[in-house]
């Protein structure tokens, strides 16, 4: 394993950390201070692996056909682990997750497919976007449960705004990006003959 792949691993690694921490600690969408903070600082950590294994695998020369299906799947272990949390939580709707964990599923199948055509299918510039805009609703998430937790009652509905539009955006992106990665894996195919 290179650097990059062991920053990769690291988000493995650290995201059921996030799922047990959440469930265990969050009740009705709330939480101690300090599990709030550890929430953020275990999310912060996770999210910023997801930037560095890229920019250390590209400065060191170590990009490899492992690294760009390995981090792919390291983001979707990541963000199903939080979003899962927040169902359980009551914070996102259950018919988000199904949307986005199908498109995970769905982009895993492309990507296999691909692989038998002899292609390690890299992120799309769409799963780029897609990945931010997963990190944002994580992040709303979190918000929102810090809000509750903190009892910034003028902040709340503000807070569950930006939650229910992150969330919304999840789904529409998971949608957008399914369709992308089936009309790129068309083009490889279409390349190939």
């Amino acid at each position: 394993m290179n650097p990059a792949t062991l920053v990769t691993a690291l988000r493995i690694a650290l995201s059921p950390l996030f799922f047990i921490l959440f469930t265990t600690t969050v009740r009705n969408g709330v939480a101690s201070a300090p599990a709030v903070i550890a929430l953020w600082l275990l999310f912060a950590v996770i999210e910023a692996t997801d930037f560095i294994d890229g920019h250390v695998a590209r400065k060191t020369g170590s990009v490899t056909e492992l690294g760009k299906v390995f981090d792919p799947f390291a983001d979707s272990f990541a963000r199903l682990s939080y979003f899962l949390t927040y169902v359980v939580a009551g914070l996102m709707p259950g018919w988000v997750f199904l949307l986005v964990m199908y498109r995970d599923l769905g982009v895993s199948f492309v990507r296999l497919l691909a692989m038998r055509e002899g292609i390690a299918m890299s992120a799309q510039l769409s799963g780029k976007i897609k990945a931010w805009i997963y990190a944002v609703a994580g992040g709303a998430g979190l918000l929102l449960v810090s809000v509750r937790s903190l009892a910034l009652v003028e902040w709340e509905t503000a807070a569950e705004i930006v939650a229910s539009v992150s969330f919304w955006a999840c789904a529409a992106t998971a949608v957008w990006t399914m369709i992308d990665y089936a009309g790129a894996y068309r083009r490889i195919v279409a390349k190939k003959k």
